[in-house]
């Protein structure tokens, strides 16, 4: 197609809810029916290529358990579960893109970012047990040095009693995840952020044939995303104020007032999703029909911009093979 001809196309309405409930059904029953395949009954075994597969599989099969659960949020109006969501189904469809065409390394990767995490919380917990103990010490050493004082005054003696600090009652964490930890042998920890594995796969993209585009703006929908419901903050806050422009008085809602926002949210999700099963699927000898229509339905405009909608700009992928 020309570039002219691309500009004179007329773009894709936006869908409606019931058009994405039944994309969301077929592309879901095609993984599940892909998964359901003794081909992907695979032998136990640690070869490389054995544990990219299964890690290739997971991680589409986390994709899609994702976007199912978040067609259930948008049904039930639950706005700020929808937000949550929708950001944790953008970085795992980072992250199994990134293993479907990083292979093994990908998966080590992967296996360092682990261990980074275990062994993060056990510090964290390990600091916890510390502060509790020297509490107690120090709280236990106060009362001996009071009771000590007034032992021989009886009036002393109570003085000191109603002066005791406070003992802590928290008991240790007893946090112990160091078998956990040794489980990952000699890979070294190390964090693996999702704007790394954006960048990873911009540099990949051209060379591998899934996108000719930076990847970039797939980090900025994650972090659009966590600004608007993936963490608290005033931004959020501030979406539960209900004020006229006229009105002294404001009122405190429940969540957010009603607008578009969960159905582009799906139908980028569903890009998504569908996106990482075509090649996941494709790759392990699967016919993908549902994944493909779906994915050239809901891909996002050339330029990026999501099809029927300029508020979903920043928060659309770029990959497309067109």
């Amino acid at each position: 197609m020309s570039e002219t001809e691309e500009q004179q196309s007329p773009p894709r309405a936006r869908p409606t809810r019931a058009e994405l409930a039944d994309a969301t059904d077929r592309l879901l029953a095609e993984i599940d029916t892909a998964f359901a395949s003794d081909r992907w009954v695979i032998l136990r075994s640690e070869t490389p290529q054995t544990t990219w597969r299964l890690y290739d599989g997971a991680a589409l099969r986390y994709c899609a358990q994702l976007l199912r659960e978040l067609a259930a949020a948008i049904d039930a109006g639950m706005e700020f579960g929808v937000r949550i969501l929708m950001r944790s189904l953008v970085e795992a469809a980072v992250l199994s893109v990134s293993i479907h065409f990083g292979k093994f390394e990908a998966v080590e990767a992967v296996a360092r970012a682990a261990r980074h995490s275990l062994e993060g919380v056990q510090k964290e917990a390990d600091h916890v047990d510390e502060r509790l103990a020297k509490r107690v010490k120090k709280a236990r050493q106060s009362a001996k040095r009071l009771r000590a004082h007034h032992a021989n005054n009886p009036y002393g003696r109570e003085q000191a009693l109603s002066r005791l600090p406070h003992m802590p009652q928290l008991e240790p964490s007893r946090i112990d995840l160091h078998s956990a930890i040794a489980e990952y042998g000699p890979y070294e920890a190390q964090s693996l952020p999702v704007s790394t594995m954006v960048d990873e796969l911009s540099e990949w993209a051209p060379r591998l044939g899934f996108s000719q585009e930076d990847l970039r703006p797939v980090y900025l929908s994650y972090r659009v995303l966590s600004m608007i419901g993936g963490h608290a903050s005033q931004r959020v806050l501030d979406e539960l104020f209900d004020a006229s422009p006229r009105s002294h008085y404001v009122r405190i809602n429940a969540q957010p007032a009603s607008n578009d926002g969960a159905v582009l949210l799906w139908d980028i999700g569903l890009y998504y999703t569908s996106f990482a099963a075509e090649w996941v699927l494709s790759a392990a000898g699967f016919a993908t029909p549902e994944s493909t229509q779906i994915r050239q339905w809901s891909a996002p405009l050339p330029n990026g911009r999501a099809p029927g909608s300029r508020t979903a700009d920043i928060a659309r992928a770029q990959w497309s093979t067109e």
